[in-house]
């Protein structure tokens, strides 16, 4: 039965702080051997639920600079967007929300930025906290006796020294003890019935002295809990799950031994995050069953994955309590960490930035076309001899409104433009201040898990054309921002659009190349593949083709 927990005492706790509660916080337990002062001693309790709701430091000079660009995006790009009428206000407006959060998680974790991300996943008691503990080479690293009610992703990575912290939804970073951790994780919820994984975003584990110093890795909750395996929109567990693994570099999938193969729903759920790379799948607990029974395991584990067509890495065992690999060569697993362990070029949060302003300004271009094609048809009208005057003088007005339009869309453009400088150049500031490289191109294999949806089975990439042909025909479309059209067919040169006009509509090799890699385009582009084709002038446009994504 859990106790009572004076939650005014709780709510207002921040604001009364005993003189002991900082430095148990901060890494002095002050209590008896294998007692959690957190749970014998209340005011502790309360001290240190106090500090993880309470709202972030807003006077430091990056959270300063991160209000700065969530006022920009509030009070400049939000009524500049309902003024403009542009089509894609409402995704540009939820991405840039998207990109102030990812922004804060910077802010207060910047090295999370600097190195590639091993995420390990799995359903609720797969083992992934031990696995994790193994592996680094600490067995008190992570609590492992967590419930899935109380589960908060953790990030595990090199620091200046050995520190945990804890980040909530209000940009407050706090920093714990392994006792407090160990609270939030298990301990609050038995004994008092209070969870966390709603109010924190994630938690930092650092370890001055790590055996990958160039890596990051991700204990992620379990994303299944047996009351909302079949309601997704319930499971709170895998909805914070799928957000966290679809950000991560590479994959490693934990499955229970006791199983016997990979589970349908585990299966089902690798096939939703369609992953930039092949997941590494470990048979966790292999120490249970005899090695024969774990290798016909694995052996049926691959072909699971091979009938469902996901890309794998390799299938082995692992026995966390033995600290040991079951596979052939028994070096899988250091060999797979210790090919990818290398630091990032830099972050991408300008580049994504910019990208998500190019479809909302495009659109502006867009709509400048068609006005500027609408101004042509009637100014050849005016000068038809055969009209009378009234009709004249309704064209002259149509004219001189058209005029009208055009100027206002070109100042919607130019202030979209400034928009985008404004918030690029809050990023350079933030990056400047935390001493973080900007990669201003990422890789092919970056984009596209960037640019994935958890919901989409493919990705949807954007490219730049080449536009050909007599612009008049454009006059059939009525909307030049959405155009219906199909790849006619691949060649050395590229891939050729059409749209049903006497159009020639082209997407540079160099273009696809950049996008998606050296490798053969077709096996990614064919032809009578649907496109949705965006005109920008009468020489550019902006192809949308939906492909599976690179993989290296």
């Amino acid at each position: 039965m859990t106790q009572a927990l004076d939650f005014e005492a709780l709510m207002n706790g921040h604001q009364q702080a005993t003189p002991q509660e900082p430095a148990g916080i901060h890494g002095q337990t002050g209590s008896a051997l294998g007692e959690n002062r957190y749970l014998s001693r209340p005011e502790d309790g309360l001290g240190l639920c106090a500090e993880l709701i309470a709202s972030g430091d807003t006077h430091t000079q990056t959270e300063q600079l991160l209000g700065q660009f969530s006022r920009v995006i509030s009070e400049r790009f939000l009524p500049h967007s309902k003024q403009a009428d542009n089509m894609l206000a409402v995704d540009t407006y939820e991405q840039l929300l998207g990109l102030a959060k990812k922004l804060a998680e910077i802010v207060s974790f910047p090295h999370l930025e600097s190195y590639h991300t091993i995420a390990v996943g799995g359903s609720f008691s797969a083992g992934k906290s031990r696995f994790l503990n193994s592996v680094l080479g600490c067995d008190s690293l992570l609590p492992t006796d967590t419930t899935p009610t109380t589960s908060i992703p953790t990030y595990i990575t090199r620091g200046a020294e050995d520190a945990i912290h804890a980040l909530n939804f209000y940009h407050k970073k706090t920093r714990i003890d392994q006792d407090g951790l160990k609270a939030i994780c298990h301990s609050f919820s038995q004994k008092f019935g209070v969870t966390f994984s709603h109010l924190l975003q994630l938690i930092s584990v650092e370890r001055c002295e790590f055996r990958y110093p160039e890596l990051v890795f991700l204990d992620t909750p379990g994303y299944s809990k047996a009351d909302d395996i079949h309601d997704a929109a319930r499971n709170t567990d895998e909805n914070i799950a799928r957000a966290h693994l679809g950000r991560a570099d590479y994959l490693i999938w934990l499955v229970d031994q006791q199983n016997g193969t990979i589970p349908r729903h585990d299966i089902e759920f690798l096939q939703s995050l369609e992953l930039s790379q092949p997941v590494l799948v470990v048979i966790s607990k292999a120490d249970k069953k005899p090695p024969a029974q774990i290798e016909a395991i694995i052996a049926a584990a691959r072909q699971d994955l091979d009938q469902a067509e996901i890309a794998y890495h390799q299938v082995i065992g692992y026995s966390a309590q033995q600290h040991k690999e079951y596979s052939p060569t028994r070096q899988v697993l250091t060999d797979f960490l210790e090919r990818v362990s290398q630091g990032k070029a830099g972050t991408a949060v300008l580049w994504q930035l910019n990208e998500l302003f190019k479809p909302y300004v495009n659109g502006f271009d867009s709509r400048l076309h068609t006005l500027n094609l609408t101004s042509k048809t009637i100014k050849e009208l005016v000068y038809e001899e055969q009209l009378d005057d009234t009709k004249k003088v309704h064209l002259q007005d149509l004219r001189q409104k058209n005029t009208q339009q055009v100027s206002a869309c070109s100042q919607y453009k130019q202030e979209a433009i400034q928009i985008n400088q404004v918030l690029a150049e809050l990023i350079e500031q933030i990056c400047q201040a935390l001493s973080l490289k900007i990669c201003r191109q990422p890789s092919p294999v970056a984009i596209a898990r960037m640019q994935q949806k958890s919901d989409q089975v493919l990705v949807e990439y954007r490219f730049e054309a080449l536009l050909k042909g007599d612009q008049t025909q454009l006059a059939k479309f009525a909307d030049l921002t959405d155009v219906a059209g199909k790849i006619s067919r691949v060649s050395a040169v590229g891939a050729f659009i059409d749209i049903g006009l006497d159009f020639e509509i082209l997407i540079t090799k160099n273009k696809l190349t950049q996008a998606l890699g050296a490798g053969p385009l077709g096996e990614l582009i064919v032809p009578q593949q649907p496109a949705r084709v965006q005109i920008l002038d009468n020489k550019k446009a902006v192809v949308r083709l939906e492909l599976a994504q690179p993989q290296v």
